[in-house]
């Protein structure tokens, strides 16, 4: 027979009972070991094992092979930055040139939820090898576009296969490391990510200066060699053994309404923020029609959701069970509204407003990108250390604000060197937060929650960072094009209206005009993303209280998953027949 004991049990009770209680059986345990007893047994041939949770060469292997794709999504969520202008005017976007930027992110986050559900049926592995060669399929057609709708079509490929390696590389994360001890590999993996969005701009730029196809071409020896990798070292569990004979069932399950509705209302509202004040006016019925609609369709998608007939929900009501993850769903989404939103207008500001190049733009944002990328990485063992979520998201969101009235209030005449100060405060804030807000959101709930919960999160922090492109992008267009009106040049009325502006906001465009015709220009664009800069402090203020909202809850040290990594066969052999015999001769006293 095999008795169970509970490490931490032991630690706390050492010096309170003798040894022979210190073997007792803990129904609380999460570390595990297996001793043989003097009663002849078969399991006495066994060698001694645990299932205590350690770090081996299947773990890093593992780890390294969820970064290289994570690396490769953050590249490309990127890298267009700094070379959209130079894109847009190459394949006459006009006003559609934001929609570069918006259709990876939208597809990035549409079927997220989704593919939670389907991480459940098939398991993480093979589906995350399938997202990187959809990746790399969207990146080839993205490189060899011809024609606006040709990169849209790569674009929106890229961003399905993008949305997949987010989120798997996140489930498969909560599945091989306990929440009390992930924060140092979050902060690795927010690290890895974070430098990704660093080089992205750089090497946007000098792409944009030779030849702007490379930004996409650039993926698929990575794409390459990533999934050689993960199909090594990725080796992680499918989940129960049944499970193969539970999939058509389980797919049939899957809530098609609610992704489409989810999907449609978010399309109706970005085309409407995308569209309203360029293509259409304000006014115009398609854009009020639209902008109704998908608001329409947000209420009509939460009732779905919470009704009898929806039996599988791609957002599941209980999840949405207590504050503390409320909270932390809504820091999540304003988290990417402000960090991605403000990375890509700062590389226009820089270019239109302070004269830099294309890669001058992409050097000039490092210290916010690097800021993210440090702070991520002592952020999340900061949070395995001490477990305080709330006084960082308090903290970060804080810092975030100073930094962006700094960019509202005194910044508009200041030196190129203050704006790099600035926008290193800005990313000081939101690499404090980057690796804290997955584990806020769980912490109220269980290991088997992890599918769903991650999947949501992942959507909402995605739409966070849509709505960052979509919203400043509409408030942008509108003060620009207000002041526009009394602008002597009417050719540049000509050129900058309905939407074009960000498309030439460059250097090179404005050294076209007469040197006073320029300087007005250049209040005009410096004016109008003040205007971006209030929105996005708005929201950090917004966030901060809402941070404040947040039960501190301490992070827990167990692990519970059925997709963890393969566990050894003398593991897997010893606990099977202690289990068998424990439920034969004990009458299931030692079941774990």
């Amino acid at each position: 027979m095999l008795h169970m004991r509970s490490d931490d049990h032991d630690k706390n009770d050492d010096n309170d009972v003798d040894g022979d209680k210190k073997n007792e059986p803990s129904s609380s345990s999460s570390s595990v070991t297996c001793t043989p007893s003097a009663t002849p047994s078969i399991t006495d041939t066994l060698p001694e094992c645990s299932t205590e949770w350690v770090r081996g060469v299947g773990f890093w292997r593992c780890f390294i092979a969820v970064c290289v794709p994570i690396l490769l999504s953050a590249f490309e969520g990127s890298v267009v930055s700094t070379a959209l202008p130079v894109i847009s005017s190459a394949l006459s976007l006009g006003p559609n040139s934001s929609w570069v930027a918006t259709s990876f992110l939208l597809a990035s986050i549409a079927c997220q939820p989704l593919y939670g559900q389907l991480a459940d049926v098939w398991g993480r592995r093979h589906l995350m090898m399938v997202a990187v060669v959809v990746f790399g399929a969207g990146s080839a057609v993205a490189g060899l576009a011809t024609d606006g709708p040709m990169l849209m079509a790569g674009r929106v490929t890229q961003g399905l296969g993008s949305g997949g390696i987010d989120l798997f590389a996140e489930l498969i994360l909560c599945d091989i490391i306990p929440l009390q001890k992930r924060g140092h590999y979050v902060a690795i993996k927010a690290a890895v990510y974070a430098l990704g969005t660093t080089i992205g701009p750089i090497l946007g730029g000098v792409f944009a200066e030779r030849n702007w196809r490379w930004c996409f071409g650039v993926n698929m020896p990575v794409c390459l060699g990533a999934l050689v990798m993960m199909y090594f070292w990725l080796q992680v569990s499918n989940g129960s053994p049944d499970q193969p004979r539970k999939s058509v069932k389980e797919i049939l399950r899957v809530d098609v309404v609610g992704i489409l509705v989810l999907t449609t209302s978010v399309v109706f509202i970005l085309f409407a923020l995308s569209s309203g004040g360029a293509a259409y006016d304000w006014s115009s019925p398609i854009i009020v029609g639209t902008m109704t609609s998908g608001f329409a369709g947000v209420v009509l998608f939460a009732l779905w959701e919470r009704c009898r007939w929806c039996a599988h929900p791609i957002m599941s009501p209980h999840i949405f069970s207590n504050r503390t993850t409320i909270a932390a769903f809504v820091v999540t989404t304003a988290h990417g509204f402000i960090t991605y939103g403000y990375q890509f207008y700062l590389p226009p500001f820089f270019q239109a407003v302070l004269s830099a190049s294309p890669t001058e733009s992409g050097v000039f944002i490092l210290p916010c990108s690097l800021s993210i990328v440090v702070l991520a990485a002592v952020g999340g063992p900061l949070l395995s250390r001490f477990g305080r979520y709330r006084a960082m998201h308090l903290g970060g969101f804080g810092i975030m604000a100073f930094g962006l009235m700094l960019c509202t209030g005194i910044g508009s005449n200041s030196a190129g060197r203050w704006w790099i100060f600035f926008s290193f405060l800005v990313g000081i804030g939101s690499g404090i937060i980057v690796s804290t807000t997955l584990p806020a959101v769980l912490v109220e709930l269980t290991d088997k929650d992890n599918a769903a919960a991650t999947g949501s999160w992942a959507f909402l922090r995605g739409l966070g960072s849509l709505l960052g492109v979509a919203m400043p992008g509409a408030a942008f267009n509108m003060q620009f094009a207000s002041s526009m009106k009394s602008f002597p040049d009417k050719t540049a009325i000509e050129a900058l209206s309905h939407g074009r502006a960000y498309e030439h906001a460059s250097a090179k465009y404005i050294a076209t005009f007469d040197p006073l015709i320029g300087r007005q220009l250049v209040g005009i664009f410096s004016g109008s993303l003040m205007t971006v800069w209030a929105i996005f402090l708005a929201f950090a203020v917004v966030a901060m209280v809402v941070s404040g909202l947040e039960r501190q809850v301490e992070l827990r040290s167990d692990l519970d998953s059925d997709y963890g990594l393969k566990s050894s066969k003398c593991s897997q052999t010893s606990f099977e027949k202690g289990s068998f015999e424990g439920d034969t001769e004990n009458e299931g006293e030692n079941k774990r």
